[in-house]
């Protein structure tokens, strides 16, 4: 394992791939600074810059992208109280308090410090789970790959924000947009209604721009025009001593232990793992009270846990070609365009690609401790900028990237048309990052289920044949019985408060 972590730093620290990583966690710290814009919409705009590269130089610049907007949402959620991602709004609860007394730049300090360790600490763990459970992946057959790809869709449905319904039919979207096109085993034509342009299926990157890309922009028109204010005028970041850090060293680790340990179920990522971190160390702690006044432990925990999700998320992505949250199911979704084929084959047929990517995840996270440390002031002149000069290139790229694809203005219209589904479907809850879930793993499903099938001469009992198929199929009648439990639940106290209410009045 170590012969092949040291190659995989040999490549990451190549001049051209490490300046792409520094260049990417860079643009991810201004993006996640910016309020409305995400890491999977500016990793799906940069998609068309990464056509004519190798595939680990392009996934490198994206692994950038999302260690740098982890801190970035920092920022603006500590100076604005707007956070820059979901998973910000945590770290705002003590870190803006603490800004307000006028001392943003300690703030910004523990923030910095604990996204650092989170994130070391992640690497570390996933470096030590993805060779392990990739060798334990290798002896899956076409039913354990089905089962395995069934299970995370059904655990992305559960733990994503909105109800397990929603979730659900944005997976039957992403199913039966998957479908379109020819069928893989039998030849003929599936849902094309006559079209040669849907013979090959709907172009994938230009569905990945319209859902990431251009529904973001259609959803942050009301921004324009909105210049930001922030609490303090720093300019520079105040780094807290070696000894106040080692005296709240439990913090930082009940952060990076939340973080992937939740990072690596797929569908929860960063955004639960900040809460629950942010409530075990205050529960914990001896001055609760101090907690939501500017406490430092309060920004410490959920900025750990925040970075530590990038780790997380690498190990189901890495073995199992399941994405942990929105970026890494964009990230799989390069993978897949760069000629990679992600899932538990990937260690064995690209462990070069893996190993690489694991070292530059490293590097993403050093490079974003000196980013911080020493480019404070350019971040934050960024984020005090009318963010909607950012509209047009947005969709400049975003069809750039649509027509790339097969030099034709049909995907421009499939982006078009998907942006405006994933901008209604999101204002309605539904969790866009099922429909991509449902488009990527539909054909690995069908695929695999019906060789299954096949080699088992039509015997259904092969998915019950050995103990971890059964394990997974218990999980997933688990999780659909647990929400269908929470939702009757929730039916009934909607129904008692009603009745209550009726009552008073």
């Amino acid at each position: 394992m170590l012969q092949n972590l040291i190659a995989g730093f040999g490549d990451a620290l190549q001049p051209l791939n490490l300046l792409l990583t520094i260049a990417g966690t860079a643009l991810g710290i201004i993006i996640g600074a910016l309020p409305g814009l995400s890491s999977p919409m500016a990793i799906v705009v940069l998609l068309p810059v990464t056509y004519g590269m190798e595939p680990l130089p392009a996934l490198l610049l994206m692994i950038g992208i999302y260690v740098g907007t982890k801190l970035g949402g920092s920022y603006s959620a500590i100076l604005l109280r707007t956070p820059g991602t979901p998973a910000g709004a945590c770290t705002a609860l003590d870190g803006y308090p603490l800004a307000q007394q006028g001392k943003a730049g300690h703030a910004l300090g523990y923030a910095t410090v604990g996204s650092t360790f989170g994130g070391l600490i992640g690497w570390a763990v996933a470096v030590s789970c993805v060779p392990l459970i990739a060798t334990v992946a290798l002896n899956a057959g076409p039913a354990d790959i089905t089962l395995i790809g069934t299970a995370g869709l059904v655990m992305v449905c559960a733990f994503v924000r909105g109800s397990l319904v929603k979730g659900f039919l944005g997976v039957l979207f992403g199913i039966l947009i998957g479908t379109v096109g020819i069928d893989p085993e039998d030849g003929v034509m599936r849902y094309t209604f006559g079209s040669l342009e849907l013979s090959s299926g709907i172009p994938f990157a230009a569905a990945l721009v319209g859902i990431f890309g251009i529904a973001v922009v259609l959803s942050d028109i009301i921004l324009i025009g909105d210049r930001s204010h922030i609490v303090d005028k720093v300019m520079r970041l105040a780094m807290p001593k070696a000894r106040d850090i080692a005296k709240r060293w439990q913090a930082i680790a009940i952060g990076a232990a939340y973080g992937v340990g939740v990072g690596a179920v797929p569908g929860v990522g960063a955004d639960g793992s900040t809460w629950l971190s942010y409530a075990t160390v205050r529960n914990r702690s001896k001055t609760p009270e101090n907690f939501g006044k500017g406490e430092p432990d309060g920004i410490l925990a959920p900025e750990s846990s925040n970075n530590a999700t990038t780790g997380g998320t690498m190990i189901p992505l890495l073995t199992l070609g399941i994405p942990g949250d929105g970026s890494t199911a964009v990230m799989l979704g390069a993978l897949l365009l760069h000629g990679v084929t992600p899932g538990v084959t990937m260690m064995r047929d690209n462990g070069d690609i893996v190993w690489g990517i694991l070292a530059g995840l490293l590097v993403a996270n050093v490079a974003m401790f000196f980013l911080g440390w020493k480019a404070i002031r350019y971040f934050i002149f960024v984020l005090q900028q009318d963010r909607s000069w950012l509209f047009p290139f947005v969709l400049v790229l975003a069809a750039i990237g649509a027509f790339a694809t097969s030099n034709t203005v049909f995907p421009i219209w499939v982006a078009l048309v998907f942006g405006v589904i994933g901008f209604l479907l999101e204002q309605r809850g539904f969790p866009v990052v099922t429909i991509v879930l449902g488009i990527i793993l539909g054909p690995v499903i069908e695929i695999n289920l019906r060789l299954a099938i096949s080699l088992s001469n039509g015997d259904y009992g092969t998915f019950v044949a050995t103990w971890p198929r059964i394990v997974l199929i218990g999980i997933v009648v688990s999780l659909i019985a647990l929400e269908i439990r929470q939702s009757i639940k929730r039916s009934r106290s909607i129904s008692n408060a009603s009745a209550c209410s009726a009552h008073s009045s």
